[in-house]
C-alpha cells in the first residue's frame, strides 16, 4: 500500500489526529553551546597565552601548556 491509498482510505478524524500530532509549526532551533564552549575555550587561551618574544623559550612552553591545561578543564569558562 503506498502513501496516496493510505492517504485516501483515512476518515476525517483519522487525518486530523495525524496532523495534530505531525503540524508542528514551531520554528527549530539550532543547539550552539557546544560552539560556543569551543569558542569560549579559544578565547581564554589567546587572551591568556603568553607572547613568545617577551619570554625565554622554557618559560613560554611551560606557561603555555599550563593554560592549555586550564582551557582542557574549563577553568574559568563562566566570567
Amino acid at each position: 500500500m503506498n502513501l496516496d491509498e493510505m492517504i485516501k482510505s483515512m476518515s476525517r478524524e483519522d487525518i486530523a489526529r495525524v496532523m495534530s500530532i505531525v503540524s508542528n509549526k514551531q520554528p527549530r532551533r539550532v543547539d550552539t553551546s557546544r560552539r560556543a564552549k569551543r569558542l569560549a575555550i579559544t578565547n581564554l587561551y589567546f587572551e591568556n597565552a603568553p607572547l613568545p618574544h617577551k619570554t625565554t623559550y622554557e618559560e613560554y612552553k611551560l606557561h603555555a601548556e599550563g593554560i592549555r591545561q586550564q582551557c582542557i578543564s574549563g577553568v574559568d569558562l563562566d566570567r
